[in-house]
């Protein structure tokens, strides 16, 4: 049976009225912060800082990645009580979608910056955490930070390439329905979304063009390797949850893992349509799933039934004793109305215990340091990093300034040498002997760090 997409977005309608409603008082903590955008300008966006004043300082904080967490969402008000602070992106606008991959980057990366300076907060109990292009968003995060104590990737996007050409590949087929509807029928938003053969991502598509037209002018550039996770796994120096559905129509699972993709998509999709990495001209190392290139001792990939109840929360299982987990509830094949799942009417995805479980440990105890992150930090060190690329000569105040790039990367080794001496060594041994193009670099570093 077809969705009813006017009830779907009245729902959606009232949810945004609502308001935070809790027994004691929360601080909103507003900053403004300053970056340097790819084309040289210097850009300005704002984030919030809910503070309880339950909580005992320095305390926990969740960092939300890329979309806006508003007061709506539940997850706010759980976080909260637990004495978490949570810090969120505000004034969100869809036209980020579009600049994910460059000045979405380097604000999230700017912010997350700033939030670790923030007096009453731990910077060793930092979660990063974030859904679908914010659960994207999550995962680079982890791979440009050091210190962070774990991150929770829910339905995010793995691989960058795989999903933008899979969007315009599905989009088509919404495309070609649509133009069957008269002209007044295109004016109304239900109707069109009735008509799609693709409709929920279909209703989104258009705020991901930017990239999607970058990946036709240069399908096969090296930054699409830097810029997906899945090709990122050297750089990765904390804890991951990644959770996902098998139905999702939006982010197909095979980019996180082939082992649950379903052999063939629901009848209601169109003939044809390909949601598999093999089916798309991708290069050798963007075929590997995530959980491919994950190393296979510290990975958990576990299957679980997905939820059914109305309104029911959710918990997160997890294994302590990996690094990494994936966790899959099924939902069975992908289906043409679903989203990133196909039951809209459950509750919350709830990864409390997981987060206070690294929590209890601080980042001091999760963390670890890859020869891949330390060249990687040598990069912005030196200005001639491929995510975010330093700029000189234009304000050395801004976030993305190679000024900027060159404190944050020695404040956040600094911190890791302090806690294990030993594997910092190693690491620059490491990270020397890979990268012997960066050896003047890392000296340079590890001079500073020198007491």
């Amino acid at each position: 049976m077809k969705r009813d997409f006017r009830q779907l977005l009245a729902m959606l309608t009232q949810a945004k009225e609502s308001r935070l409603d809790l027994p004691f008082y929360v601080e909103k903590r507003d900053i403004e912060i300053p970056f340097i955008a790819k084309d040289g300008s210097v850009s300005r966006r704002s984030i919030r800082i809910y503070l309880p004043e339950i909580a005992p300082r320095p305390m926990p904080i969740v960092f939300i990645a890329h979309y806006e967490m508003t007061e709506a969402d539940s997850l706010l008000s759980m976080y909260l009580k637990k004495g978490w602070a949570v810090s969120t992106p505000i004034n969100y606008i869809t036209e980020y979608n579009g600049t994910l991959i460059d000045d979405d980057l380097i604000f999230n990366n700017a912010a997350l910056s700033v939030v670790k300076k923030q007096p009453d907060i731990d910077r060793t109990r930092i979660v990063v955490s974030g859904g679908s292009a914010g659960g994207y968003m999550a995962q680079m995060l982890s791979v440009l930070h050091l210190g962070i104590c774990c991150t929770v990737s829910f339905s995010g996007i793995a691989n960058i390439p795989f999903n933008m050409h899979y969007m315009i590949a599905a989009n088509g087929y919404n495309l070609a329905a649509m133009a069957e509807l008269t002209e007044e029928e295109r004016q109304d938003l239900v109707r069109c979304m009735e008509a799609m053969p693709v409709p929920i991502l279909g209703a989104g598509a258009n705020q991901f063009v930017p990239i999607q037209e970058k990946l036709r002018r240069d399908p096969n550039g090296k930054v699409w390797k830097a810029l997906s996770p899945s090709c990122r796994t050297d750089c990765l120096t904390n804890p991951i949850t990644y959770t996902h559905f098998t139905s999702d129509v939006l982010v197909p699972i095979d980019q996180l893992t082939k082992r649950y993709t379903y052999s063939a998509p629901g009848h209601s999709l169109p003939e044809g349509i390909r949601l598999r990495l093999s089916e798309f001209p991708l290069e050798e190392e963007l075929q590997r799933s995530l959980a491919e290139a994950l190393p296979a001792d510290e990975l958990s990939e576990k299957l679980y039934p997905a939820p059914r109840e109305a309104g029911e929360n959710f918990a997160i299982p997890f294994d302590i004793t990996k690094r990494f987990n994936i966790v899959v509830f099924d939902e069975g094949c992908v289906e043409g109305d679903a989203g990133h799942q196909k039951n809209l009417d459950i509750g919350t995805y709830d990864a409390t215990a997981y987060m206070e479980a690294q929590l209890v440990r601080s980042s001091r105890d999760t963390n670890w340091l890859t020869a891949g992150k330390l060249a990687l930090m040598a990069e912005r060190y030196a200005g001639i990093g491929l995510l975010i690329p330093g700029q000189t000569g234009i304000d050395v105040t801004a976030f993305g300034s190679v000024a900027m790039d060159r404190a944050i990367v020695l404040e956040d080794l600094s911190a890791f040498s302090e806690d294990r001496p030993e594997e910092y060594e190693e690491a620059f041994r490491a990270a020397r002997k890979a990268r012997p193009d960066l050896a003047d670099v890392l000296d340079e570093i590890k001079s500073h760090g020198r007491r």
